[in-house]
């Protein structure tokens, strides 16, 4: 009885190292990049991943299979696709851009975004049912960390690409192998809502600082700047630079519905990571607000309906 089980297990384990990468990778011979940088400086990172690539007359559909941690906005042939922010999970979004799709050329775009420098970056493209993964990231992407308002669409001589770092195929790290899910689809603006009033403040902030290597939390005062938009939205938020910066800047906002929580010391900061060059940026998550306190002031703001 025992060699009977100790061969079914072993069959069982054989069986698993043969099929299981089948089963589970469904992003081929996709690897993660990311834009060459220290990632031991923790500090804020934008970048553009371009593709451009051809596809045949003959194909089913074109769906765009994307990852990004943290945050990532994806553009095909020019158009704004969807985007996802700090997701809790990280997994694959699934976009169906067959009526963008051309035969010939064709070109994809990723802005990408990390607080901290740290992050990764997984795209591959199917399209038909027996020619999956098509396209993938790898080597022949290129990475872009100046904002131009063409890029989307196309090169321009002032651009200087950069080869990707490239991390591995899945599974990798905490990223493991990913599920697929359908994207969260970008939605056609409404309407534009403007603040009807802005008020400078002064208001403290939770600070960490490393003290003879113990993490010391304490307070500080800051300046920030409160809008408000005289109703309760359900929108994202555009955020506009008064001067675009020459490196990668962050932006903290925090969204609230009452006074009182514009001032308590509690509650959570939603950053925006803006590329060399980038002026304007929206989340790509709607968030639910009367209030927007931007922090450090020389932004304005908009709510995207």
């Amino acid at each position: 009885m025992l060699i009977v089980v100790v061969t079914l297990f072993a069959g069982f384990v054989h069986l698993d190292r043969m099929y299981g990468h089948k089963f589970f990778d469904v992003t081929g011979r996709a690897q993660w990049i990311w834009a060459r940088t220290e990632l031991s400086r923790e500090q804020p990172l934008a970048f553009f991943a371009v593709r451009e690539f051809d596809l045949p007359p003959n194909r089913s559909f074109t769906k765009i299979k994307i990852a990004a941690d943290p945050e990532y906005e994806l553009f095909f042939n020019g158009q704004l696709i969807g985007g996802r922010r700090e997701p809790e999970q990280v997994k694959l979004d699934v976009f169906d851009v067959s009526p963008l799709a051309r035969n010939g050329r064709n070109r994809l775009v990723v802005a990408t975004r990390s607080t901290n420098g740290v992050g990764g970056l997984i795209v591959a493209i199917d399209i038909a049912p027996e020619i999956e993964n098509f396209v993938v990231t790898d080597r022949d992407w290129r990475i872009y960390r100046v904002w131009n308002p063409e890029i989307a669409l196309r090169d321009t001589p002032s651009d200087r690409p950069e080869p990707p770092m490239l991390f591995g195929e899945p599974p990798l790290g905490r990223w493991n192998y990913l599920q697929t899910i359908p994207g969260p689809p970008q939605q056609p603006a409404k309407a534009i809502a403007a603040p009807i009033s802005s008020t400078p403040m002064k208001v403290k902030v939770q600070t960490v600082k490393p003290v003879g290597g113990i993490a010391v939390v304490g307070t500080s005062t800051v300046g920030a700047v409160a809008f408000d938009f005289g109703r309760i939205l359900d929108a994202r938020l555009r955020l506009t630079l008064a001067r675009p910066s020459p490196v990668n800047r962050r932006v903290n906002v925090r969204f609230a519905n009452t006074p009182e929580e514009l001032t308590a010391l509690e509650g959570g900061q939603t950053p925006f990571i803006f590329a060399a060059g980038e002026r304007t940026l929206v989340d790509p998550e709607v968030h639910h607000f009367r209030y927007a306190l931007v922090y450090g002031g020389g932004a304005g703001v908009e709510g995207v309906e």
